[in-house]
């Protein structure tokens, strides 16, 4: 068994259709157990899943800034964890809220038996479900085994759920530091395509500055892209892409990349506590002028 994690929300009619559709899809799926993570203090339930209220983190006690309350990623996957142990579930997984999950996601899980797991959603049509594209640069549902998860946990930081960068990095952290795979080729998960804002502000500005501080494993998701788009292009086969996966994601660092990655992260710090200090007088002097 699966322990599947999502959380629920209330939003506008659209994204509701979108959110529905997505729990009818969880509700369907064998051998899984299907959990709704909710801040202790601020519920939404819904009556087809279980709720479980145990979240206490979110963007703005990690960022110190007055942002769109979010969850934070380990802590997802904390809850899923302890949630999976108590059921006796080998695997748990997060997925965002408007994602449906194939059976066939699943399957490749339980037949599979990695480490970890991350899958690619296929962008689709509204109202045909025609298939439009796989967005390569998005991991919208990640699944881990309970005793890798809690062994390898440190090396998770404290990124932001639906902002960039947080799925790039986890997808390489998956690769490098276990026998996790990426699945980017068939679509189990898939999306109703429709308008979305780039990510920006604060909250970008945060999750960037974590990026910039896990650089070696961004930057070795940008040299997989790069050669997984060129094995694309000469119609590579699933074997190749496994390949591609597993010459990439080699976590053999130098002395001397260590210590430029220590340069790099003491350089990156220095910037964020730079650009923090400037929101928040950016923040200051909006409140005057509405005072």
């Amino acid at each position: 068994m699966v322990v599947l994690g999502t959380q629920l929300y209330a939003g506008s009619p659209d994204a509701m259709r979108r959110q529905d559709q997505a729990i009818d899809a969880l509700l369907g799926l064998r051998d899984v157990s299907l959990v709704n993570l909710q801040w202790t203090d601020e519920v939404y339930e819904r009556p087809e899943i279980e709720t479980l209220a145990v979240l206490h983190q979110d963007s703005r006690s990690v960022t110190r800034l007055p942002v769109r309350r979010k969850p934070i990623m380990p802590e997802l996957f904390d809850a899923l964890a302890g949630a999976a142990a108590a059921r006796g579930a080998r695997y748990f997984g997060f997925v965002n809220a408007d994602i449906v999950v194939s059976q066939a996601a699943i399957d490749v899980i339980t037949r599979e038996q990695r480490d970890a797991y991350a899958f690619s959603r296929l962008e689709i049509e509204p109202g045909t479900g025609r298939a439009l594209h796989l967005v390569l640069n998005g991991l919208d549902l990640f699944v881990f085994e309970v005793t890798w998860w809690r062994r390898q946990r440190h090396r998770f930081r404290s990124y932001v759920l639906a902002e960039w960068f947080y799925d790039c990095v986890f997808g390489a952290l998956i690769a490098c530091h276990g026998d996790g795979l990426i699945l980017n080729r068939d679509g189990e998960i898939r999306h109703e395509a429709h308008p979305q804002v780039a990510p920006s502000g604060m909250l970008a500005h945060y999750n960037g500055y974590l990026a910039a501080l896990d650089a070696p494993y961004f930057s070795l998701w940008v040299k997989y892209r790069h050669r997984l788009d060129d094995l694309r292009e000469r119609g590579a086969s699933e074997a190749d892409e496994g390949a591609l996966q597993r010459e990439t994601f080699m976590w053999r660092p130098s002395w001397r990349s260590i210590l430029r990655q220590l340069g790099q992260q003491a350089r990156a710090r220095w910037r964020y506590r730079r650009r923090y200090g400037e929101m928040i007088r950016e923040l200051r002097n909006q409140e005057t002028l509405q005072d």
